[in-house]
């Protein structure tokens, strides 16, 4: 899927499919065409993975709090980001989006649980195991600020690791 800009050179593009409905209802409302395609953009999130370390995560419409609560388990906590003050069409289909990628029978939370899990086991199979984190290794870009990478690369990951090695070898 494109991944949404709110740039001003780039609100001509098309708006997505699944989103002509909502589009439709905003012009309804009275919405002017720029902002329609603003708020529906914004709706579709901005195609981007933020990781705070040690445990925040930021990624297109949430925040996730991740939570040990002992060596075995982790609560996660997720909250959706909406439009303060916008559109309730516009922060509904937000919350259905979040709903459809977060949640139970969602599109990421079920893999990502399931990821999770696996690396745990793995981590107790033994000292001379290795835990592959090289999805997007080669697109990676070092930039003035860090490294830029594909949305769905492995390198927040990769810092987390090596963050969490530094802080328990100082």
């Amino acid at each position: 899927p494109e991944l949404v800009d709110l740039d001003e050179e780039l609100m001509e593009r098309p708006i997505q499919e699944r989103f002509e409905e909502l589009a439709q209802a905003l012009r309804d409302d009275g919405h002017e065409e720029l902002e329609v395609r603003r708020i529906v953009r914004a709706v579709g999130g901005s195609g981007f993975n933020l990781n705070l370390f040690p445990n925040i995560a930021c990624s297109m419409a949430f925040f996730r709090v991740m939570q040990p609560i002992s060596v075995n388990e982790t609560e996660i906590h997720h909250s959706v980001i909406t439009m303060d003050g916008g559109p309730q069409i516009a922060n509904q289909y937000r919350l259905r989006l979040h709903e459809h990628f977060q949640g139970p029978f969602g599109f990421g939370t079920p893999d990502d649980s399931e990821a999770w899990e696996r690396v745990q086991h793995g981590a107790n199979a033994g000292h001379d195991l290795w835990i592959m984190l090289n999805r997007g290794l080669p697109g990676e870009v070092k930039t003035e600020d860090g490294l830029k990478s594909d949305v769905s690369a492995e390198t927040g990951m990769r810092a987390a690791y090596q963050q969490w090695k530094k802080m328990m070898t100082a």
